[in-house]
């Protein structure tokens, strides 16, 4: 039974084949079944037997091939290691320069002078404080692990802009005095980095801070600013800006972890200045080189410091605690010590009432 069988193959596309299959003939009875219509038929076209022979490859590698895992989102590795950062908080004019200076000097430390993170941080300018529970105000408490979070990565990563060459094994001093308003809000967006609470006696702050502010002085915003009150309402704001740093402070200081904090008073540091800082260090749990510490220690000193560049009205001025009794009126020492109140009275003597 003579059966004429012929293949028709088409190319549609790329990797896309069309084909016919058709067998003619005369047969009596049943049509014989003459298999799948991939078995090979002569004529079949040498392009078709490429294409089948490709297509059993792909089929095979499918059957082998592992499905491939969907990129996984992994964090940054950060430059600065937030458990090495140290945070100077306190008041201005507490001897915050001073020390961060001496630590700067020391082996792997590096100093950020005054970036005003807790400036930006700062609640406490709003006068209306309704605007902290209202959820459109950007820094609401409904939203506070959000910024707080931001506000964690805003101060890293330009950290490490600012400090291109830092590594995590590197200590980063953050001298902030005048951000310390917002002591509470930065350690808790840092609970792992170390504080620094340096105190100094309010009485002595506020009458540097005069001596700075007045005709020939140094800080000529201050000055500025004492211009537009008069002497006893200039005096009575300066103790206040006291009293909320230091409040500030001591508060992030209660809340914060006992081996990650460490507090200085700027008459001890004073008189014993490489006993204080390594005791500080010890408390914070960061070895230093003590040989190193006595060296930097004795090249801040205040007598190394020229004597063009120290005295009234000089940035350096006394460096003399307990000086405020010669630098205020009465006036002002009973206008200080009635705004400061008890608040230093665990570091000091009690003001007079």
């Amino acid at each position: 039974m003579p059966v004429y069988r012929h293949r028709i193959v088409f190319n549609i596309a790329k990797n896309l084949i069309a084909f016919l299959n058709l067998d003619v003939g005369l047969i009596r009875g049943r049509v014989p079944d003459f298999g799948s219509t991939s078995k090979q038929i002569p004529g079949q076209s040498k392009q078709h037997e490429q294409h089948e022979r490709t297509q059993a490859r792909s089929d095979a590698h499918l059957k082998t091939e592992k499905p491939r895992r969907q990129p996984e989102k992994i964090a940054p590795v950060r430059r600065v290691d937030p458990n090495n950062i140290i945070w100077i908080l306190g008041s201005p004019r507490t001897g915050s320069t001073w020390l961060s200076r001496i630590l700067g000097e020391l082996e792997n430390h590096s100093v950020w002078n005054e970036p005003h993170f807790g400036v930006i941080l700062a609640r406490n300018y709003i006068v209306n404080k309704e605007h902290l529970i209202r959820k459109d105000f950007i820094l609401s408490e409904p939203y506070r692990d959000v910024w707080i979070r931001s506000m964690r990565n805003l101060f890293l990563d330009v950290c490490e802009a600012r400090f291109p060459n830092i590594r995590p094994r590197h200590y980063l001093v953050v001298k902030e005095p005048n951000g310390s308003l917002s002591a509470p809000l930065i350690m808790e967006a840092f609970p792992e980095s170390k504080l620094m609470f340096l105190i100094r006696d309010g009485r002595d702050v506020v009458a540097s801070v005069l001596d700075a502010t007045r005709k020939g002085g140094w800080d000529k915003r201050g000055i500025h600013e004492a211009s537009k009150q008069s002497d006893e309402k200039f005096v009575e704001q300066l103790a206040l800006n006291y009293v909320a740093h230091i409040g500030a402070v001591k508060e992030a200081y209660a809340g914060h972890p006992d081996d990650l904090k460490a507090m200085i008073q700027y008459e001890e540091l004073r008189e014993r200045p490489f006993e204080c800082i390594r005791d500080a260090y010890r408390a914070l749990q960061i070895e230093v080189n003590e040989a190193q510490l006595r060296e930097v220690v004795q090249k801040h000193s205040w007598d190394n410091i020229p004597d063009e560049k120290k005295g009234r009205g000089k940035f350096f001025r006394k460096a003399q605690p307990g000086s405020w009794k010669e630098d205020l009126t009465e006036e002002q020492v009973k206008t200080v010590e009635r705004v400061i109140g008890d608040l230093t009275v665990e570091f000091y003597a009690p003001v007079r009432r």
